[in-house]
C-alpha cells in the first residue's frame, strides 16, 4: 500500500512539473525570423490588434509558405492567400482571408514600412492592426492589455530592440490611437496624440501610467502574448 501511495504521489508530481514546463513554452525568447531574410520582404512580421484585442503573426516565406494568424480575445484564426510573392520585391495589398474576414498586407522590397489595410474582421467593427518586422537578432514581443482611470479601453504594445509601437482604443470611441516610444533598461516612455505614457517591463508583464492634455490620467497594464 505504501509503495502504491508513493507511486501515485510521484506520478502527480511528474504531471504537475510537465504542466508547468509547457505553460510558458509558447512564448519564444529567440527570434524565429531567418537571417537571410533580414533585408528582404520575406520573413516574420508581428503585431497587435484592436477592435476587441489580440495579436497578429504574418509569415512571408520564412518557412517556405505564406500565412497569417490572428488571435482575438484568446481565439486563434488562420488566414491564407491565393496570391504569390517574390523575394526582394514590393508587396502591395497581399490579401489574407478567413471566411468573410480579410485584410491586406503591404511592405517594401527591403521589409520596411509594413502596413495592414482594408481590414474587415467579422464581428469586430472598426478593427485596426499594427505590425513590425522581426529580425534574426531582434525579437519582437507583443503585449495585450488595457488602460483605466478617467478613460478606459484596450492598450496593446509591441516591444522590439528598444522601440515601442502599439495601438490603444477607448471603450467610448471608434478610432484607434497610435502608441510610440522607447524601452531602455526595462523602463518605457512613450507618447500618443495629445498625451504621454510611462511604465516598466517585468518579464512577461508591463504596466504604468498615462495622462493627456485634458488632465485625464490613469493606469495601464499588459501581458505578453506573442
Amino acid at each position: 500500500m505504501k509503495k502504491m501511495i508513493l507511486t501515485l504521489l510521484l506520478s502527480v508530481m511528474v504531471l504537475s512539473c510537465s504542466s508547468d514546463d509547457s505553460s510558458g513554452s509558447s512564448l519564444s525568447n529567440t527570434p524565429t525570423a531567418k537571417e537571410e531574410y533580414d533585408a528582404s520582404n520575406f520573413g516574420i512580421y508581428k503585431g497587435v490588434f484592436v477592435g476587441s484585442s489580440g495579436t497578429v503573426l504574418i509569415n512571408i516565406n520564412n518557412e517556405g509558405s505564406v500565412s497569417a494568424t490572428l488571435v482575438i480575445n484568446g481565439t486563434s484564426f488562420s488566414y491564407t492567400t491565393t496570391e504569390s510573392v517574390t523575394l526582394n520585391s514590393v508587396i502591395n495589398g497581399l490579401t489574407f482571408t478567413n471566411g468573410s474576414s480579410s485584410f491586406d498586407f503591404s511592405v517594401d522590397a527591403s521589409g520596411n514600412f509594413a502596413l495592414i489595410s482594408n481590414i474587415v474582421i467579422s464581428g469586430h467593427p472598426n478593427a485596426n492592426m499594427y505590425v513590425v518586422k522581426e529580425f534574426s537578432d531582434a525579437l519582437v514581443k507583443c503585449y495585450t492589455g488595457s488602460f483605466s482611470g478617467d478613460d478606459s479601453g484596450v492598450f496593446n504594445l509591441i516591444v522590439s530592440d528598444g522601440e515601442i509601437n502599439g495601438l490603444a482604443k477607448s471603450n467610448s470611441g471608434n478610432e484607434s490611437i497610435n502608441l510610440v516610444g522607447v524601452e531602455a533598461n526595462n523602463i518605457i516612455t512613450g507618447t500618443f496624440s495629445g498625451g504621454t505614457f510611462t511604465g516598466n517591463v517585468n518579464n512577461n508583464s508591463i504596466s504604468g501610467t498615462w495622462q493627456n492634455i485634458s488632465a485625464e490620467t490613469g493606469n495601464w497594464s499588459g501581458t505578453r502574448q506573442l
